[in-house]
């Protein structure tokens, strides 16, 4: 027989033991999901006396890395990264899966699913002097003219190259999703009315009908074998336009054409990820403490946690039957992390020195 005192005391216990064999649980799945995930890289070699798995799983591995940096890094930095060895990639990798192996008319074929470690990786991007930027996917209203100075004429759909051939070839690792307007004579007339100051035309009109706050105006302007693309790129209520000039074009040439297209929003993409870097030189720990008794409420911070590219790291520094201590290792500022935490419904107390879920 126990005494009362004795009962809770055994309980008190208990609830500790559970609490931390629960938060262990927690903290072994969240590590496994502190990854940039590659999905779906496909493979085929031929399948004769000389196939090896290990080259085409090494070939897996440097696909992978390819599409990540291009994913997460502006093409300029990509240049400082291009020759990266094997080894290299190898220790950013925290695991890989391969699904749908088949063997057809000679033929190997596979997709695989390839895991980096966050950290390990972010670090080897610190080493090279990169920042990388938020893995951010976005959809933005497309409005594409093709302004045809040889012809003195504006083409805004059916004889515009650059809408009919626009979303043609979708990158895997592109973070915009371009949203095209829809053929409507009356926006061809507007545009139309306004060509000769179309540059400096707001488009307020067409834009409010889609229902889009953020959205890329791009103008192609042809004089004879030079083409100029002004793209206006509204986003965060910011404007930002870019300018570039091509010589020797031949819109008529499928390769040509395809090729400007790629330019075109490869700049565009750049331009979207400067906006999103990540500043890894700026490591502010941040000292978060919650009540270990209230379960749902630490799996949802740490899944939530574990979703925030801008966290470095986080680990459990304390527990007890009252109070579980987190440090955060966040690539940004206080204000940044308390806003990022209120958009995901997580409210912190930031009266004291230690911040509290509440």
């Amino acid at each position: 027989m126990y005494t009362i005192k004795e009962f809770f005391k055994i309980l008190s216990y208990i609830i500790i033991y559970l609490s931390t064999l629960i938060t262990a649980v927690i903290i072994t799945t969240s590590a496994q999901s502190k990854i940039f995930k590659i999905e779906d890289i496909e493979i085929y070699e031929p399948f004769n006396a000389n196939f090896n798995k290990e080259i085409v799983i090494n070939k897996a591995f440097s696909i992978a890395f390819e599409e990540l940096t291009s994913s997460i890094i502006t093409t300029k930095d990509q240049k400082k990264i291009m020759y990266t060895k094997l080894n290299q990639i190898k220790y950013l990798i925290d695991s890989f899966e391969i699904k749908n192996e088949r063997f057809l008319n000679k033929k190997y074929f596979a997709k695989f699913n390839v895991n980096f470690n966050k950290k390990r990786t972010l670090n080897y991007f610190e080493k090279k002097n990169i920042f990388p930027s938020l893995k951010i996917n976005k959809d933005f209203l497309t409005i594409l003219i093709f302004y045809d100075n040889d012809k003195n004429q504006i083409f805004l759909y059916d004889e515009n190259p650059f809408y009919k051939n626009w979303n043609k070839d979708k990158k895997n690792f592109f973070l915009i999703n371009y949203i095209l307007i829809e053929e409507d004579i009356e926006d061809l007339e507007i545009i139309s009315n306004n060509k000769e100051n179309i540059e400096n035309y707001q488009f307020d009109k067409i834009i409010k009908k889609y229902g889009l706050n953020d959205y890329i105006i791009s103008i192609m302007f042809k004089n004879k074998k030079e083409l100029r693309v002004l793209s206006k790129f509204f986003f965060d209520e910011n404007l930002k336009i870019i300018n570039h000039k091509y010589n020797n074009i031949d819109l008529n040439d499928k390769n040509a054409l395809n090729n400007l297209i790629l330019k075109t929003k490869t700049n565009l993409e750049d331009l979207w990820k400067s906006n999103n870097l990540i500043n890894t030189s700026l490591k502010l720990p941040i000292n978060l403490q919650i009540n270990p008794k209230d379960t749902l409420k630490v799996i949802k911070l740490e899944n939530e946690m574990d979703k925030i590219d801008l966290i470095y790291d986080y680990y459990v520094t304390s527990i007890s039957n009252k109070n579980l201590y987190y440090k955060v290792i966040f690539n940004g500022s206080p204000k940044q992390f308390l806003k990022i935490m209120n958009e995901k419904n997580i409210i912190i107390n930031i009266e004291d020195e230690i911040w509290k879920v509440k």
